[in-house]
């Protein structure tokens, strides 16, 4: 099964590191494979596991990022990590 969806990256900041670490995180309950690409900036996708590749893809405030995932719980993957995308959370100390 693979899912997909379109957000904006809502994180003032920038995909920093403390941004990275916590959607690495959540991207790690999942089972299935699951990738950030910065529609944006038109970069080839990332791993969303990793950290050092998230900080790398240097995603800004207001970036169109697709989240896309395969494997079984890959709606559930791709809802969890889009959210976090969109919701601003991943800003320090929030």
């Amino acid at each position: 099964m693979s899912a997909s969806r379109e957000v904006v990256f809502r994180d003032r900041y920038g995909l920093h590191p403390r941004a990275a670490m916590r959607i690495s995180q959540a991207a790690a309950r999942f089972g299935a494979r699951i990738t950030l690409e910065d529609l944006t900036a038109g970069a080839a996708p990332v791993d969303g596991r990793s950290m050092l590749t998230l900080v790398g893809a240097a995603i800004r405030a207001g970036d169109r990022v697709r989240v896309a995932a395969d494997g079984d719980d890959a709606e559930a993957a791709v809802e969890a990590v889009a959210t976090l995308l969109e919701s601003g959370v991943c800003h320090p100390g929030g």
